[in-house]
């Protein structure tokens, strides 16, 4: 499972919000054509104009416009979940204009949420059209800087941090949600993340990583949806999750099918995409935090309140960089 926040919560085993959408359907890719743009809340989106019912396979992340608002929604709720855990561990006074680092940042949906509180905000993400995004949408935060934001890998965000004027030990905060970080490939990857963070964050600061983790003895298949309308654009999304297969090489892998739908007034566009996502039970977890600079300070449910040790469908695992 991707997300915690809306649909079917087998995060909380309740409904929080939003509506079932259908199972994905199977669907013959064809070549999306752009033929126009135009303003949805101030920000200029790609507007496909084929007929409706027309199918394409594309990227979830091709169109910033797209992503934004089928993420947002919720989003000062996700960050109300942040601010807590922080508060619950927090070895100090923590002041307004604290520094807060999203790894992933994709369109700074979180970021924008976290400056209008405040906060000095910085991050990263791979995808240069998300970042445009990201950066024109923060512009408009007042006090906050869109020059934090920077183009890097996951594993090799160093140098560039520095570029961006990161330096080491300034973080006071650190966070990912919605399991991004299982993007990484490699227990490799994943401790040449861990020590960059930690290189990033103040003594005593926190990075905190929403996954879901996996147990291995209890597989299915499962599914996630998703909506979200801006102007005259709506969005929904249907995500189904196949489990790994233990004892094939897909056993640490699990694969995500997900299918837009992209609803304006010419019309309607569906758009297939699939990507894997690496699994970790929780030793395997812990055993990756356990070697790295950060320790593990607790485990949090999406809204933000501890849970008790063991698996659970989705968690916000709280690291901190040790004061000495």
């Amino acid at each position: 499972m991707l997300h915690g926040r809306r649909g079917w919560g087998k995060v909380l085993g309740v409904v929080i919000t939003g509506e079932r959408l259908g199972p994905l359907r199977a669907r013959n890719s064809e070549v999306l054509t752009v033929a126009a743009k135009r303003k949805i809340d101030d920000v200029t989106v790609s507007e496909a104009t084929p007929a409706a019912g027309s199918e394409a396979s594309q990227s979830l992340y091709a169109d910033p416009s797209i992503y934004d608002i089928l993420y947002t929604p919720g989003t000062a709720a996700e960050i109300d979940a942040l601010e807590r855990i922080e508060r619950t561990l927090a070895t100090g006074r923590l002041r307004e204009d604290r520094l807060w680092f999203e790894p992933a940042c994709g369109t700074g949906r979180c970021l924008r949420v976290a400056a209008r509180r405040g906060r000095r905000v910085a991050g990263f993400d791979r995808e240069a059209p998300m970042l445009a995004y990201a950066r024109k949408r923060l512009a408009t935060c007042a006090g906050a800087s869109a020059r934090r934001l920077f183009e890097a890998e996951l594993a090799d965000f160093a140098e560039p941090a520095g570029r961006a004027g990161l330096k080491p030990g300034t973080v006071d905060f650190a966070f990912m949600t919605v399991n991004s970080l299982r993007h990484l490939e490699s227990d490799r990857d994943m401790k040449a993340h861990f020590a960059q963070v930690a290189d990033l964050l103040r003594p005593g600061a926190l990075y905190v990583v929403g996954i879901s983790l996996t147990d291995y003895d209890w597989l299915w298949p499962d599914e996630d949806t998703w909506a979200g309308t801006r102007g005259r654009c709506k969005v929904s999304q249907v995500i189904n999750w196949l489990p790994p297969e233990p004892g094939t090489p897909r056993g640490r892998l699990e694969r995500a099918l997900s299918h837009l739908t992209v609803t304006r007034p010419g019309g309607a566009v569906d758009l297939d995409d699939a990507y894997d996502l690496r699994c970790y039970d929780e030793k395997q977890w812990r055993k990756l935090v356990g070697a790295s600079a950060l320790e593990h300070a607790g485990s949090f449910n999406a809204l933000g309140k501890p849970l008790p040790p063991g698996t659970w469908p989705y968690q916000l695992e709280a690291l901190r960089k040790p004061l000495a």
